[in-house]
């Protein structure tokens, strides 16, 4: 056996493989755990007939305000904004 200082590193399906392992009512408990250190939230909209009218609402000013203006692809406009380094 070799050993060595170096942390082993975990691949994103072992951590998945793990997790899943674990009882429902864990995985909620780590669920909640790492929202609280993140500082974007990403809801589920309502569905409600207001949220989707403005969500429409807000589409149609964004189609409005890209209107005219030269768009590509998303590697394009990236590369355009930050440089070719932005990945």
């Amino acid at each position: 056996m070799v050993m060595t200082r170096r942390k082993p590193r975990l691949t994103y399906r072992q951590v998945l493989e793990n997790v899943r392992a674990l009882p429902l009512a864990e995985q909620n408990r780590l669920r909640a755990e790492l929202d609280k250190t993140r500082r974007v939230y990403i809801m589920r909209p309502t569905g409600s007939p207001a949220a989707i009218r403005r969500g429409r609402r807000l589409a149609a000013e964004i189609r409005k305000e890209l209107e005219g203006k030269v768009t590509g692809t998303l590697e394009e406009t990236m590369i355009r904004l930050r440089g070719r380094s932005w990945s």
